[in-house]
């Protein structure tokens, strides 16, 4: 099978950036720790992901057949949320974590109601699967942000009634024109709340902050520990 039709651009575009963000992770790791190397790459790979899934959005309105434009105008209520919520760092990557999750759980749900609607060869299944495992990569990198600026505190907050989010609720099969305004919603939102996952990353970034003081404590916990 050629290259051409083994892989598209958008996956393309994501194995490029995944072989550049190595490269200059082992570098970057190594001059600046591993705090400001997953900062790093998480804000690279969420501006990337946000690209990709209005693109991903776009491919799924034309896979719809005619009135697209009125599906993806209305909203579904058990979607996740294209907002991150809490005070502080600790508070707001968890957020960000959480969320991801749930928002891979939905696309998942997605997936399985298009390969009912859809040729095995539309692009849009693919895509989709692919974004899946790009949420669980950008999901991976915030989890390691998390544990490594707070190591004493788990990702997940602790608790009755306080864990992860349930995902997608059990309930009566949608029929098709549900499941078209289900799958809009779902991905209408996911490319909101990657915008707000790129910028809230990006301030980290920018703020310099963020990770100098997580060096700062390491440092003065190894001279404790030596002294």
């Amino acid at each position: 099978m050629a290259l051409s039709h083994a892989w598209n651009p958008p996956a393309l575009a994501w194995l490029s950036l995944v072989l550049v963000l190595s490269a200059e992770g082992s570098q970057r790791c190594q001059v600046e720790g591993e705090c400001a190397c997953l900062l790093h790459k998480s804000t690279r790979l969420s501006r990337l992901m946000e690209k990709q899934a209005e693109d991903l959005r776009t491919t799924y309105m034309s896979s719809q057949g005619d009135f697209s434009e009125m599906f993806c105008k209305l909203s579904v209520k058990e979607v996740p949320r294209a907002e991150i919520t809490g005070y502080g760092t600790l508070e707001r990557l968890r957020s960000v974590h959480t969320t991801l999750g749930l928002f891979r759980q939905h696309i998942a749900v997605v997936t399985e109601e298009q390969k009912n609607l859809q040729d095995s060869e539309n692009p849009l299944l693919k895509e989709l699967l692919e974004a899946q495992d790009q949420i669980a990569n950008l999901d991976a990198s915030v989890r390691r942000l998390l544990q490594t600026l707070h190591p004493n505190e788990p990702p997940e907050v602790a608790g009755p009634g306080r864990g992860p989010a349930p995902g997608p609720a059990p309930g009566p099969a949608r029929n098709t024109f549900q499941q078209k305004i289900y799958g809009c919603a779902v991905l209408t939102n996911h490319r909101d709340f990657l915008s707000h996952v790129w910028q809230e990353l990006k301030d980290l970034k920018l703020n310099g902050q963020t990770c100098v003081s997580r060096k700062g404590r390491s440092i003065r916990g190894a001279r404790a520990r030596t002294s």
